[in-house]
């Protein structure tokens, strides 16, 4: 009987490590896909920016939605007032500056200098992850974390990046922190302040 309980509890130990693998196997895939766009797809940046960015929208989306950070960027009290046109330009706004700014610091990065280290569940919810990542960039290294949920779309739910914590700087909160600066400084006129949204150019700096 001993036997036969151990042997049960291996089978289920063992299909608990294979499902919890989920999250790192879904991150790496993507990594290898947008790398992989990047590595080939590098002549086009130069000769047709416009076609170039909206193909790595394709891919860099699947991990990354521009659409739910921009959502966190606006935060809770400016999204709940916003209307939806408000709403659906900021998202655009957003999402061209995003997509600019990530494909330039991509590109710069090998994809064999980035690595998961490890993940864990906060408060063991499994639609959560928290995953470290360790990268390099001439010859500095840099920790990156990916905070992670599983989001509907479509007809079933599916890992996507919902924060980013590049060397200790959260940059969701560093965007919020921006466009809410852009809110106060055009006295709370929200449709002046998408007008304004730009990505600082040092929030992904992997140089200094």
């Amino acid at each position: 009987m001993k036997k036969y309980f151990f042997l049960f509890f291996i089978i289920l130990f063992s299909s608990f490590c294979f499902l919890d693998s989920e999250v790192e196997d879904y991150v790496n895939a993507q990594h290898e896909k947008i790398f992989s766009f990047l590595n080939e797809k590098a002549d086009l940046l130069e000769k047709d920016k416009d076609l170039f960015l909206d193909e790595f929208e394709e891919k860099f989306s699947k991990l990354i939605p521009p659409e739910e950070i921009s959502k966190r960027v606006m935060g809770k009290k400016t999204f709940t007032k916003a209307s939806k046109s408000q709403i659906s330009r900021f998202n655009e706004k957003f999402k061209n500056t995003l997509l600019d700014s990530y494909s330039g610091a991509l590109s710069n990065i090998d994809a064999a200098n980035i690595s998961i280290e490890s993940h864990f569940h906060p408060n063991e919810r499994m639609d959560l992850a928290v995953v470290q990542l360790n990268t390099e960039f001439s010859g500095r290294k840099f920790k990156l974390i990916y905070k992670m949920k599983k989001i509907k779309i479509e007809d079933s739910k599916n890992w996507r990046v919902v924060g980013i914590v590049l060397d200790g700087i959260d940059i969701v909160s560093l965007y919020r922190k921006q466009f809410a600066n852009l809110v106060t400084d055009n006295n709370d006129n929200l449709d002046r302040a998408i007008e304004s949204w730009s990505i600082e150019e040092d929030s992904l700096n992997f140089e200094d």
